[in-house]
């Protein structure tokens, strides 16, 4: 059965399907080419996605053999070429093969979805240390729209921050791979790192005294900064490490240096320049 979310475009008929569309909900039009194998590659990923968005978006394919004058007027160079229309404007584009996170980053900065509400709401109640309705409400979007993995996501670092460290590893792994290798997802995958560590760790009060009684102690360093992971405080996380580096860098085989990189490859995506400003200053001291 055809989808009626996927439409084969052409010069005729591209003013109704894509702009006209355009004006109801996000159009993603796919230029493509019967002899170009990238484009034969990412079309199953394409109408997968069309399937899982369920009426969020429409993908229209134009074959730029048979419609040279759309493939000009949209200044396609090279193939495959994915424009993203809204409301008869192009706000997004990407080339080449891409794999099915690529698309669905630039889908969701464009994209309203029903569950967007509930994450805001569920958002506000753990910054109000409403922890269980916060929860429950990440629960409800996720029945909502249960190919939206960004809810799954949010209710992992919710546990990892409530120590609930087997749930955030069980719902971590039951994801599908383009969600755990996301932006978000590899940090949540270095975050499972800290989550090790924490829950060999004293608890935050007993830390803290020992820090404050001797604020080289190499154990109390480690768990403070593997707890600060696990509640987004990444600069002070790293600050603790590269102090524990200073005291005792060869403590535990070297996990200071090694939970550092953790960090950087975890955040380098979606904490550029924090990134770089600590692999320098790791840079400095190892050298």
């Amino acid at each position: 059965m055809a989808n009626p979310l996927i439409a084969d475009v052409n010069e005729q008929n591209f003013q109704q399907v894509v702009l006209d569309n355009s004006h109801q909900l996000p159009v993603l039009v796919d230029f493509w080419a019967p002899w170009c194998g990238p484009c034969k590659a990412v079309m199953p990923i394409l109408e997968q996605l069309a399937k899982d968005y369920a009426g969020l978006f429409l993908l229209a394919k134009v074959n730029i053999d048979d419609n040279e004058q759309l493939a000009n007027q949209f200044a396609v160079r090279s193939v495959p070429t994915f424009k993203l229309i809204k409301a008869g404007e192009v706000v997004a584009e990407l080339t080449g093969g891409q794999p099915a996170s690529a698309f669905k980053a630039l889908l969701d900065q464009h994209i309203s979805r029903p569950s967007d509400a509930l994450r805001g709401q569920a958002q506000q109640a753990q910054q109000a240390g409403q922890t269980e309705q916060a929860i429950a409400l990440l629960q409800q979007a996720a029945e909502l729209d249960p190919n939206n993995h960004s809810i799954h996501l949010d209710l992992i670092k919710i546990y990892l921050s409530t120590r609930q460290f087997e749930q955030a590893a069980e719902l971590f792994n039951a994801l599908p791979n383009d969600a755990r290798e996301s932006a978000e997802g590899k940090t949540i995958a270095g975050l499972l790192h800290f989550a090790n560590l924490a829950a060999e760790a004293d608890d935050i009060q007993t830390i803290q005294q020992t820090l404050r009684d001797n604020a080289s102690d190499p154990a109390a360093l480690l768990g403070f900064a593997s707890i600060l992971m696990l509640h987004n405080e990444y600069e002070k996380a790293m600050q603790a490490l590269l102090k524990l580096m200073m005291v005792d860098r060869d403590y535990q085989n070297g996990i200071a240096k090694s939970s550092l990189l953790i960090i950087f490859d975890a955040l380098k995506a979606s904490h550029p320049d924090l990134v770089k400003t600590y692999r320098r200053k790791l840079q400095s001291f190892l050298f």
